[in-house]
């Protein structure tokens, strides 16, 4: 819930009433009325002609004020309905207020009433979406819309403004009034408390552009700001857009914060992670008196991977833990109910390890899928999940025990490459994680396909995979259910396969073993390639036929990020009908991309069976954005190669079905 929203910090001392929000709306003028596209934004479905967000933390209110132009279709679909997620336990959105003009100058107010919808809730904690829809919005219209964020009294909530907005923005401007009285602010982190009294921003603007403070209020103008890009596998927006991100704290640089905060939190986690004579005791059944270190730390780990992680299934909320007489104060507590979430199995992991004598520090960090740590940027709401470093042989190994089925030496890839604050001795410090290499991320496809003489084709596929992918699945079913699973494979494979082809996913093995490979075996039937005259053209490489290619653009926006290095070994066989052969093969081809990638296909045919090989192994999955042509150049020969195609020769004349054999003597059918 932090990724969405901000801690509250609480004031003693109630504030006046809140202030009337005015009913004025901008006069459009006639080239905004004709607008059908825009030069400073030439491919924009829409722009934001203006925008403005107001705070008043004294009176406790955030006001949003939009003029938008739509101009296509697919700008008609973005903005048609607007979606304001907030926290509901002490916010409300009110005074929602809006207007469609169309081109013609013909002006549509909103009637309908806006709708609450339900996005997050665990316990008294509650996200809401407030969603209103623009009335009879047209290519062509601007819309203009209203609202303001009201939240209690005793609550400050200083402003979080991203610049950058999914389209062009012509000008906005952002002002903050903080308190003007001197507040007492207690600022709660870890169960320690600070009075914050400093007010602090961390800020990413364009060349020449500030934050203005004058007479104890803050402004930003900008102009001409470019749409956020969306492309395919780019690094978390958020940390690199355009931001002013303005907080109360009781610190005043990165390193006190940091260093305090981190002592906090280090003082938490041992608490709760303090090998009790319980833990003691079970670590003395799990592990035998000649294990060495690493056979130790495995067993340990082993056990924990056999208790029930909430954060996967179902969290418990506090009165069903108090019904049930469960009261969750230390790792002990854990392994007693057998259940926890994934933070709360990560300390008992670290505190059975320490049990068992060994040296073993907690390490939070920041989700690569969400973030990237901002050091100046004093909030700890920055960091997400906690992971295990235990040193096994004088070497510090990393684990990820919160992770349900996370292979033994593996981290999660959200994980990895990744900063956060870690235990020391003595300490804490920020630190970054390991990586992965591509062979710990594995896959092996393998197909046995017959084709008919009719065009059809059956056949059965087998892939094992180790490392992320098997991880995904495993949790998938976690999350949903097998069944769900099941669905959720065939949808992924089938984008993959020939068009014509089906697949129905038969079954998983080794779903609850992560120790070894996972392994899906699927059916697959259709028809497959086209036929001209005595011609049959068929894929050449049966599992990337369907694949969109990647990066088919010339130009790109933002870096990359692949996310993990990976391994993928396709074998496929191909039994051909008795009057089919090979008129064409495509060639063995090897593309390297050395050191990031390479790539190798090689092609056979003997008899009535076609088959080939196909490896492509990713070392490095990141890339700046001056990398991108050579990565770009990669991918498009490989697409190229996947895109090879065989080529049959059918006989003259048709082949007819034997007869069935005849019935034994004796016997009628």
């Amino acid at each position: 819930m932090v990724t969405l929203y901000r801690r509250l910090l609480v004031v003693f001392l109630a504030l006046g009433a809140l202030p009337a929000f005015g009913s004025d709306w901008t006069q459009p003028t006639p080239e905004e009325l004709k607008m059908t596209s825009d030069p400073a934004a030439p491919d924009a479905p829409a722009v934001y002609l203006f925008r403005e967000e107001k705070v008043n933390d004294d009176l406790h209110d955030h006001t949003m004020y939009a003029r938008i132009k739509i101009l296509t279709e697919k700008g008609k679909e973005m903005f048609s309905d607007i979606e304001i997620p907030y926290q509901a336990t002490n916010f409300k959105i009110t005074d929602i207020a809006g207007r469609t003009i169309h081109s013609d100058g013909t002006l549509i107010p909103m009637t309908a009433k806006p709708i609450d919808k339900l996005v997050v809730k665990s316990g008294n904690f509650k996200v809401m979406e407030k969603v209103f829809t623009m009335p009879d919005v047209q290519v062509g219209s601007i819309l203009e819309y209203r609202w303001v964020l009201r939240y209690d009294d005793q609550y400050l909530s200083a402003p979080e403004w991203y610049i950058a907005q999914p389209v062009f923005v012509h000008k906005a401007h952002y002002h903050f009034q903080p308190p003007t009285r001197n507040l007492t602010i207690t600022h709660k982190e870890h169960g320690h408390e600070e009075v914050a009294s400093v007010l602090m921003y961390s800020w990413s603007l364009p060349a020449g552009v500030k934050v203005v403070e004058e007479h104890g209020t803050y402004d930003v103008v900008v102009e001409n700001i470019a749409g956020l890009p969306n492309e395919d596998y780019m690094p978390p927006f958020r940390s690199f857009s355009y931001r002013v991100i303005f907080y109360y704290s009781p610190w005043r640089t990165p390193e006190e914060y940091w260093k305090n905060q981190g002592k906090y939190w280090s003082k938490d986690v041992d608490k709760f992670a303090s090998p009790s004579g319980r833990l003691r005791d079970a670590v003395g059944q799990i592990v035998a008196p000649g294990d060495n270190d690493a056979q130790k730390v495995q067993k340990i780990y082993d056990e924990v991977m056999k208790l029930e992680n909430t954060s996967f299934t179902r969290t418990h909320s506090a009165e069903e833990n108090k019904a049930e007489g469960v009261k969750i104060k230390s790792a002990e507590d854990i392994w007693v109910q057998k259940r926890g979430t994934s933070e709360e199995i990560t300390r008992l992991f670290i505190a059975m390890v320490r049990a068992a004598g060994l040296k073993a520090y907690d390490m939070i960090v920041v989700n690569r899928d969400r973030n990237v740590l901002q050091k100046d940027y004093l909030d700890w709401g920055q960091l997400d999940d906690e992971l295990a470093i235990v040193v096994i042989g004088g070497k510090e190994v990393f684990l990820d025990p919160g992770e349900r089925y996370c292979e033994f030496g593996k981290l999660h890839w959200k994980h990895t490459w990744v900063s956060g604050v870690r235990q020391v001795d003595g300490g804490t410090q920020i630190a970054t994680t390991p990586g992965l290499e591509y062979k710990d991320n594995q896959m092996d496809r393998y197909a046995e396909v017959t084709l008919e003489p009719d065009g059809k084709v059956h056949g059965t596929i087998r892939i094992n995979m180790t490392g992320t992918d098997a991880l995904r699945w495993r949790q998938a079913v976690l999350i949903d259910d097998k069944e769900e699973a099941k669905k959720e494979f065939e949808h992924y494979l089938q984008q993959s396969v020939p068009p014509g082809v089906e697949v129905k996913t038969n079954h998983f093995v080794g779903l609850t073993d992560y120790k070894g490979p996972l392994m899906v075996v699927a059916d697959l039937s259709g028809s497959l390639g086209t036929s001209t005259g005595k011609r049959v053209f068929l894929p050449a490489v049966f599992f990337e036929a369907g694949t969109k290619p990647l990066f088919v653009g010339e130009k790109r926006e933002s870096a990359i990020d692949l996310h993990f290095p990976y391994s993928v070994h396709d074998q496929f066989k191909l039994t051909l009908p008795p009057n089919v052969t090979a008129e064409s093969v495509p060639k063995d081809s090897n593309v390297p991309f050395s050191p990031n990638a390479d790539y190798v296909a090689k092609f056979a045919i003997k008899g009535d069976t076609y088959a080939y090989g196909r490896l492509i192994r990713l070392a490095n999955p990141f890339y700046k954005l001056d990398e991108y042509p050579q990565l770009r150049g990669f991918y498009q020969k490989t697409n190229a190669e996947d895109q090879a195609q065989l080529v049959l020769q059918a006989s003259a004349t048709p082949v007819v079905a034997a007869a069935p054999p005849a019935a034994p003597a004796g016997n009628s059918k």
